[in-house]
């Protein structure tokens, strides 16, 4: 199982070639593990995804055929290393930075509401634009059973420091939930 994640905020344009990231399958957590913060860095942000599951083997998929293969999602929280030599090369190259919260079904067209503490956002599956990251991602790769693309992330980036408890909800119910340690 991989992971890639589209280099996007909700809302922007899903380029033909566009930035990307590989997350290493060492670096992904089920829901409910902690993340344990590596000493290669003095700080450490975090930013939250939404991650699409792909439910059969594709290569370059259509746009208009992607909900053949995504049959879930969830909300992801990846770490970043701040002051770090190189700290955005490091990307999702180090094992357990990536906390997967729990997989739901694909909503049907409609907004989905995220709240992370004082932070609210209601964003549309348009926004996602999860078949044409789809569609990019399978351009390049052969997608397989179980791999994860992350088809953009919000624009909140918080710190994050060992103790740490955080919570997001997705239409009002909990959705991701990380300790960090």
């Amino acid at each position: 199982m991989k992971a890639i994640a589209v280099l996007r905020h909700p809302g922007d344009c899903v380029e033909t070639a566009p930035r990307m990231q590989l997350i290493a399958d060492s670096a992904m957590v089920a829901a409910g593990r902690p993340l344990f913060l590596p000493d290669f860095a003095p700080s450490w942000r975090a930013r939250i995804g939404l991650a699409f599951r792909i439910s059969r083997l594709g290569k370059d998929i259509a746009p208009r055929f992607v909900g053949r293969y995504v049959d879930a999602f969830c909300l992801c929280m990846q770490l970043m290393p701040e002051g770090a030599a190189g700290d955005e090369a490091w990307g999702g190259l180090f094992d357990n930075c990536m906390a997967l919260g729990t997989w739901r079904p694909v909503p049907d067209g409609e907004a989905i509401g995220i709240k992370m503490e004082d932070s609210v956002c209601d964003v549309g599956l348009g926004d996602i634009a999860v078949e044409q990251a789809v569609a990019a991602v399978s351009r390049y790769a052969t997608l397989k059973t179980g791999d994860v693309i992350v088809a953009a992330f919000l624009p909140w980036v918080v710190g994050v420091k060992a103790g740490d408890d955080l919570r997001v909800d997705v239409d009002e119910e909990p959705a991701l939930s990380v300790r960090v340690r």
